[in-house]
């Protein structure tokens, strides 16, 4: 068989009008990618959502063939779709929930598959990436000037870090997101001039974590560094016994530190939980509550969106300070909204995303697929961790959620295609 035959059968041959389609939408989700964590941008961010889905769209059209990749993800989504519509029938407030429904779900499945499908390269998910960490740069070179310049201390979290971001919640999260693919850059980016930029880089995202003062951002960075650390090795059993011993103490030395501490009397957290005070015992109240209510009746959702707990809970929310309007846990969130079917079907969605994206070895230099698996496979650990003490899968970082993970099963999609083509050949 001709070495023409065979790139025949490895690469499909894209006309023109399907090439020209193609990267006007790698274009406009590149720069969704990086404008998706800035605030007070929402129009330019629907432009490039629109643009990115339009060319996508154009694109598979004129390529012609049946090449929709349904991922592992299509029956766990579609039984998280269909238990969100049919929360609708219990929803407080319907107009509300299915606004929640179009913009939340349906969209966020829009970014998933956006991302699936944008992948028809292995050097497509390097361009990402490398908008990733440009992104990051801006956010914490902008974040750290913007913080000091306002009175900001190292000693006590008065003013807390929010960079370009809507503050420091959403900011810690956007973090959470692209700090294992700030880990993991050595791999793809080899060179000495690019290790001492990543280096750089390293040390003023570091910095901006703390300075954003959410302790629950620093625990989920720290299980992302411990998991890039176990997924880089090959003795990987012992490496997780000593990387786990190494994390409990960074954990001790954390909450010593200064600024560490909003509010609770730590010494209270055993022996009367609701009388920690503080950000913890506002936590711990309200879902003691929560679970109470679900507790009554587990199937029954009071319908999809944050502001239904207010709607549903008008006397809790009459009673405590406005900051608990919502269950500040998306998991609990998740259940009270949709009902413990709820709760199994992003428990499901999270744990098929694990199992599929942990890589089976190590990442090696220069495999941008493996190495994009595995930052991803990170990414939703610690997206899980930093989301038990609020809810931020929803909006902006929701929907960089659905993209990143949309854009590393694409990777996997393409690399089992290949595989497929070899073995033909």
């Amino acid at each position: 068989m001709s070495a023409q035959h065979q790139s025949g059968l490895l690469q499909w041959e894209r006309p023109g009008l399907a090439d020209a389609f193609y990267r006007m939408a790698r274009l406009f989700a590149l720069s969704l990618v990086f404008i998706l964590p800035l605030e007070s941008i929402t129009a330019a961010r629907e432009m490039a959502m629109v643009g990115m889905l339009l060319f996508l769209v154009l694109f598979l059209w004129a390529r012609g063939g049946d090449r929709f990749r349904a991922t592992v993800l299509f029956w766990p989504l579609l039984f998280y779709v269909a238990v969100t519509v049919f929360s609708l029938f219990t929803a407080v407030d319907m107009d509300y929930s299915l606004k929640e429904l179009r913009s939340e779900v349906l969209r966020g499945l829009l970014f998933f598959y956006a991302g699936v499908h944008l992948i028809q390269e292995a050097d497509n998910l390097k361009q990402f990436w490398g908008v990733i960490l440009a992104g990051l740069a801006v956010m914490t070179s902008a974040g750290l000037f913007i913080f000091f310049n306002e009175g900001g201390s190292l000693f006590n979290h008065a003013v807390r870090a929010g960079s370009l971001h809507s503050g420091y919640g959403t900011l810690g999260t956007y973090l959470v997101l692209v700090w294992p693919y700030l880990l993991l850059a050595p791999l793809l980016w080899t060179g000495r001039g690019p290790r001492w930029l990543w280096a750089a880089l390293l040390l003023a995202t570091i910095l901006m974590a703390y300075v954003t003062y959410n302790r629950a951002a620093w625990l989920a960075m720290l299980l992302q560094a411990a998991m890039c650390l176990v997924m880089l090795t090959s003795h990987r059993l012992r490496t997780l016994l000593l990387v786990g011993l190494a994390a409990l103490l960074a954990v001790g030395v954390m909450f010593m530190a200064p600024g560490s501490r909003h509010g609770e009397s730590w010494d209270r957290l055993v022996s009367n939980p609701l009388k920690t005070g503080g950000t913890a015992g506002d936590l711990l109240t309200l879902w003691a509550y929560s679970y109470k209510q679900v507790k009554k009746d587990p199937f029954r959702g009071i319908g999809l969106g944050r502001h239904s707990f207010s709607k549903a809970y008008p006397k809790f929310r009459a009673t405590h300070q406005p900051l608990l309007w919502h269950a500040h846990n998306t998991f609990v969130d998740l259940t009270l909204q949709l009902g413990v079917q709820g709760l199994v079907a992003i428990l499901l969605i999270m744990g098929v995303l694990l199992w599929a994206l942990w890589p089976n070895s190590p990442p090696r230099a220069g495999q941008e697929v493996q190495a994009f698996a595995a930052a991803t496979a990170a990414l939703v650990a610690g997206f899980c961790l930093r989301n038990l003490f609020d809810d931020f899968f929803v909006d902006d970082t929701g929907m960089m959620f659905w993209l990143l993970t949309g854009l590393a099963l694409g990777g996997r999609a393409l690399l089992r295609s290949q595989d497929g083509a070899r073995k033909i050949i």
